[in-house]
């Protein structure tokens, strides 16, 4: 898990605050009625009442072409849960979408679908726990590999 840091605060703020493309957010509103069931394991936990003092937002346009599964602003975290069917047939497209995300500061932090299905408790904690700041990203470097 490769996590990066950078401050270019107005680049970051333009590339997720402007007006997305209509189309995009379209299908972002289509795919939040559509998730796959360990995304939908850990917005149901992410959603909860006890966790309302950290918004976090799920299908989140960001540079006119990619949607981010979940999205922590105050700390510009991307949350991706990663599934075999999808990332590993399109591992370069992948590579080249996370690099030019993480090119306007915003990190990343990486679950294995298989981690949200077998534990989804401990998996939406561990998200929670990085954006309460109790954990930092890269004391995860090793978790999942």
């Amino acid at each position: 898990m490769k996590i990066i840091f950078h401050n270019i605060g107005k680049l970051r703020t333009l590339a997720t605050h402007d007006k997305q493309p209509e189309y995009l957010i379209k299908l972002a509103n289509e795919n939040r009625g559509n998730l796959s069931l360990p995304e939908k394991l850990l917005w149901k936990r992410l959603k909860a009442p006890a966790n309302r003092e950290i918004p976090i937002r799920r299908q989140y346009p960001v540079l006119g072409r990619y949607i981010i599964d979940f999205f922590y602003e105050d700390l510009q975290l991307a949350i991706e849960v990663d599934g075999k069917s999808y990332h590993e047939t399109r591992p370069e497209a992948d590579s080249v979408r996370q690099e030019e995300i993480e090119a306007i500061g915003i990190a990343f932090l990486r679950l294995p679908a298989s981690f949200v299905l077998r534990t989804p408790d401990e998996a939406a904690q561990l998200v929670l726990n990085v954006c309460r700041g109790e954990v930092k990203l890269e004391d995860l470097d090793a978790m999942f590999l």
